[in-house]
């Protein structure tokens, strides 16, 4: 018995021994970072390196509009080499897709010791941490001239709450068009508690341009999207909004992709569950990588914040593609000039 405890006692110890072993060789001498990072011909781009966060963000100028065909030249750690799916990188030599954040992994050479990481390289400061992809290559916003924006959420906006995202989004584009506009969601209810289309609670395109009429909005105007293609959608809609206008869509928020994405500060996509009539408000576009995406005030707020006090609703983005479904939804879009 004694001899069976002396041999028990042994083996731990060789193995807390061993353990003790590895990480003070980790913590004395192996790292496996990325010591430099750039991109050919771009050598005077800004990098970061964010050990702590494993990140690496390579910010080209704004004229590099596409994230393609792109070669990375880098150091790592001495004793280690950096690789993508266990296919060995090296530096200067390939040319690669930047479009969207690459996953990159530095280990020493059985991978014994390794990290993963994050490669951003953009030509903007917000796209990819939006989730949107890396390269911007156009951009319009009608925000206004109010400092705090108007983004309104429907939620505790009275008794018909859950239904008021039509008067919502009519009211914030009165308070877009006049910062100092004292209507509230209630009132703009109040003038039509039931749609005169037919008597319900939900609001139709004709309630929202009835709203603003009644608030001095005299050039609303109506566009009817009949035949139109989801591509013939977003064109218009990109070319109203570089027109000055606001416009106001009704679709079935479940044709919005949910964000799956275990980054919460993401601004794409549904952050709620969906699957029913839903008006969003359009104030502008962006297209990154090649996608349209529409920048909307989704009235759905849930008092949902990001980490800056920010509504998740204000200036989210949606493909235009799946905004588009609107039109197989209802035809008609609100339109508000700015005057």
């Amino acid at each position: 018995m004694k001899k069976t405890l002396y041999y028990l006692c042994l083996v731990a110890s060789l193995v807390s021994l061993a353990s003790c072993s590895d990480n003070d060789e980790l913590a004395d001498g192996m790292q496996t970072n990325f010591t430099s990072f750039k991109i050919k011909g771009y050598e005077d781009a800004v990098t970061t390196i964010d050990v702590a966060t494993r990140t690496v963000t390579v910010r080209l100028p704004d004229e590099v509009t596409s994230g393609k065909d792109l070669v990375p030249v880098f150091t790592v750690s001495e004793g280690t080499q950096a690789s993508i799916n266990r296919v060995i990188q090296q530096s200067g030599t390939n040319a690669m897709d930047f479009s969207n954040e690459v996953l990159y992994t530095v280990a020493n050479a059985d991978y014994t010791a390794k990290t993963r990481w994050h490669v951003i390289v953009t030509n903007n400061d917000y796209t990819a941490k939006y989730g949107m992809g890396n390269f911007l290559t156009y951009w319009w916003s009608n925000n206004g001239t109010n400092p705090d924006g108007y983004y309104i959420q429907q939620q505790h906006t009275g008794e018909y709450s859950s239904v008021n995202c039509g008067p919502t989004c009519a009211v914030m584009a009165l308070k877009w068009r006049d910062p100092n506009c004292s209507v509230t969601v209630e009132d703009a209810r109040n003038t039509a508690v039931f749609s005169e289309i037919d008597g319900s609670t939900w609001w139709y395109p004709r309630d929202i341009y009835n709203c603003l009429k009644r608030n001095g909005v005299n050039n609303v105007y109506y566009w009817n999207f009949t035949g139109y293609s989801y591509d013939g959608y977003v064109r218009s809609i990109c070319n109203l909004l570089e027109q000055g206008n606001l416009c106001i869509s009704c679709l079935n928020n479940g044709n919005i992709s949910e964000q799956a994405a275990l980054n919460k500060e993401y601004h794409t996509n549904r952050y709620y569950k969906g699957g029913s009539g839903h008006y969003l408000l359009i104030k502008g576009y962006r297209v990154v990588n090649g996608v349209t995406w529409l920048e909307v005030h989704d009235p759905w707020g849930n008092d949902l914040k990001y980490s800056d006090g920010s509504y998740y609703g204000a200036n989210r983005y949606y493909k235009g593609s799946e905004v588009a479904t609107s039109i197989d939804w209802n035809i008609w879009t609100v339109v508000v000039p700015y005057e």
